[in-house]
């Protein structure tokens, strides 16, 4: 047995004393695993049971819902920090909550495309930096072993999962995901062959090395129970276009490899395997395609003197017919040659081809089957998913990511590529969170939000005639009644009166649950003899003494280098818009957006962290003809994104952005994103953008603008 920490003492004697069951999660610390014969040790490691408990799980936000859906399921595309969400998804499973189409528990197919490095830039000696180097890639492995730990939690039992690396850290990862998923439940290092990189010069005058021109894939599953996809199967049938079946014919001459098969016998040559397996490839084979409810069934064989052919019946006069393959399909090998990576339809960096995500998808799932990315970047998964005809989960920590997906997923909604039934998708939050529509809650929605935002069991009680809400690690919660609608606060006065009506019957731990504007005293927590008063204040980015680890907004980029960067919160917080104000003006053909002011108003702590209000600014984003017709079944427009000014682009003297003025339809919608993710919103007209010389910025756009240029 391992040994265990104070904290996990002291709630597991609470949890007994109390008569309440150990959850699973204290498995492996009671009774910890045999050590493996080998591991990757590095810096900061955390055990596996202490990532699983200590991992908040907290509540989604539904904010939009698009599209139509069936009754039992709905797409979900989640704004957040993935390993939050993450382990909300498998409390989610646990409750029955995630499955595919046919009831099957959890995620039948996981792809990922993490950030391949952390790129830092250290200005330090060459010892320093390769310190710091190793540091941070080893927070970059840590990183990615925490989430796999969720993800493998989260997969159905013949799940499959799939990471998407380049050279620079497979060889760690791989290690790693040997250990989460167990070196037995490795499948295959697939090899995606791409381009060459173009700076060729900067390579010579750096270091020799050969030029990279791929990347990789390492596909695990969940047990041995996982089997590629009968529709991938069908496709790529081991079969050429002669519908000769070479894997029983060899030409070597050994009589003991020379028996009946389905009724033929070698004169010359042999089958290339034992009879057991031979006849088990067949039975499998034909069990396979009726299963598939083929209607051209194989039923009987062919020894054409060369091979074994199998034939079908079916044709039009009756006579049978030999069964023949596509030319263009062949069984898949690990170097998948023919498949394109990468795209750039939508503009966003490091975007992934459908055609990639098509292979993968139809390789390790079945039409209805749930299909995860938790690194959804363009949305590339979850739009091959939809045109597949699966149900799918995206979740990203980025802004643009959300609103790109967003766009890309809507005009799909809007095409005639996929069946209009079941398209719909809701958009969540999930660790910044709208307060405006918690305020809008019932009494018991609220009650369930405020509980799963502090990991606190729902368990109504009563102590000494007092009605207490839920347990925490076995102490009493109460949610505080901010919504008496008598402006009621949490003062001491509340803490005595409680504290008296209890009468030292509770647990010597109590936690009250208030928002941060009802509580009018500063303390995390009040002693009163021998009871410590928790106060867990929504937001929880306010509170410091009661957690290990300090909030941690997710952080926007400023500039498109920066989307791939590893990005971690911790936590929640709520959402408080920007102030922002304007001028819109336009000279010639070119219009400008003029920042007369911008004011991050987030509440987290790391709102200190930047030395100007402007330098809180992420990135300004725009629909140049924002309609309110785009979304026809919803009284919500969908914003559709078309262009997106980073703020390393905005930092100008003044602050502005420029465009075509031909691109603006009658309405445009801007969305102003600070670097916490705060947005404010605004629409204007095309009659807002005033011709005047006078305002425009002193740096022009690199257009060259004339007076009486203007096209209306």
């Amino acid at each position: 047995m391992s040994k265990l920490s104070d904290l996990d003492r002291r709630t597991l004697i609470k949890l007994l004393n109390d008569g309440n069951d150990v959850p699973t999660e204290y498995k492996d610390i009671l009774f910890r695993p045999e050590r493996r014969e080998y591991e990757l040790t590095y810096a900061n490691k955390i055990r596996e049971e202490e990532i699983i408990i200590d991992t908040l799980a907290i509540p989604m936000q539904a904010i939009r819902h698009y599209g139509e859906v069936d009754e039992d399921w709905r797409n979900k595309l989640i704004f957040g920090d993935n390993l939050q969400s993450l382990k909300t998804l498998v409390k989610m499973k646990e409750r029955g909550e995630i499955s595919s189409a046919d009831g099957t528990s959890g995620v039948k197919l996981i792809y990922i495309d993490p950030p391949f490095a952390t790129r830092q830039d250290f200005k330090a000696s060459k010892e320093e930096k390769a310190y710091q180097d190793k540091i941070a890639g080893a927070k970059f492995i840590e990183f990615i072993r925490k989430r796999l730990i969720l993800l493998r939690n989260l997969l159905a039992e013949d799940g499959s999962i799939f990471i998407h690396l380049d050279q620079r850290k497979i060889h760690y990862i791989k290690v790693i995901a040997d250990e989460v998923f167990g070196e037995h439940n490795f499948r295959n290092e697939i090899i995606l062959p791409g381009r060459a990189a173009k700076n060729l010069q900067q390579q010579f005058d750096s270091i020799a090395k050969l030029n990279v021109r791929h990347d990789t894939l390492l596909w695990y599953s969940k047990s041995g129970k996982t089997r590629f996809s009968k529709s991938w199967v069908r496709k790529h049938s081991e079969s050429n276009p002669n519908g000769h079946w070479h894997s029983f014919w060899s030409t070597a001459d050994r009589p003991t490899m020379r028996y009946p098969l389905l009724g033929v016998t070698p004169e010359t040559g042999q089958w290339t395997w034992k009879e057991d397996r031979a006849l088990k490839a067949f039975e499998n084979h034909q069990r396979f395609l009726q299963e598939a409810g083929d209607r051209t069934l194989v039923e009987y064989w062919r020894d054409t003197g060369k091979s074994l052919q199998f034939l079908r019946a079916g044709d039009e006069d009756g006579k049978p017919q030999y069964w023949r393959a596509p030319s263009d399909i062949q069984l898949t090998d690990t170097v998948w040659s023919g498949v394109p990576i990468y795209s750039s339809s939508t503009k966003y960096p490091t975007e992934k081809n459908e055609a990639l995500l098509s292979q993968i998808i139809e390789l390790a799932s079945s039409e209805g089957d749930l299909v995860l990315d938790a690194f959804a970047g363009s949305g590339t998964t979850l739009s091959t998913a939809q045109k597949l005809s699966r149900r799918w989960i995206g979740i990203d920590v980025g802004k643009l990511s959300i609103y790109t997906i967003q766009k890309r997923l809507l005009n799909l909604i809007n095409s005639s590529e996929i069946l209009k039934s079941n398209t719909g998708f809701t958009l969540y939050n999930a660790g910044l969170y709208d307060f405006s529509k918690l305020k809008t809650l019932s009494e018991g929605d609220w009650r369930f939000f405020a509980l799963a935002l502090f990991q606190c069991d729902d368990l109504v009680h009563f102590v000494n005639g007092i009605k207490f809400d839920g347990k925490r690690s076995g102490d009493d919660v109460l949610i505080f009644d901010h919504l008496l609608g008598n402006g009621a606060v949490l003062d001491l006065g509340f803490i005595d009166n409680l504290h008296q009506a209890l009468d030292g019957k509770a647990t010597d731990e109590i936690y009250i649950i208030a928002p941060a504007a009802s509580v009018v005293f500063l303390n995390d927590y009040i002693d009163k003899d021998q009871v410590r008063y928790w106060i867990l204040r929504i937001p929880y980015s306010i509170i410091n003494e009661l957690h290990l680890t300090q909030f941690q907004a997710p952080k926007q980029p400023i500039n498109s280098e920066e989307i791939n960067i590893v990005v971690e919160s911790v936590g929640f917080d709520f959402m408080n818009q920007p102030r922002v104000k304007c001028t819109f003006t336009r000279a010639g053909d070119q219009a400008y957006i003029i920042i007369d002011d911008f004011v991050s108003r987030a509440l987290s702590v790391d709102n200190t962290a930047q030395s100007s209000d402007i330098d809180k600014l992420s990135m300004i984003l725009i629909d140049f003809d924002y309609t309110n017709e785009f979304e026809a079944d919803s009284t919500i427009s969908a914003f559709s994104m078309d262009e997106v000014f980073y703020a390393n682009e905005i930092k100008t003297s003044p602050p502005s952005i420029s465009f075509s003025y031909r691109d603006l339809g009658e309405h445009c919608m801007i969305i102003y994103i600070d670097i916490f993710g705060n947005e404010y919103t605004e629409i204007k007209s095309r009659s807002d953008f005033i011709e005047n010389w006078d305002n425009i910025p002193a740096k022009l756009s690199k257009n060259t603008i004339r007076k009486g240029d203007t096209n209306d």
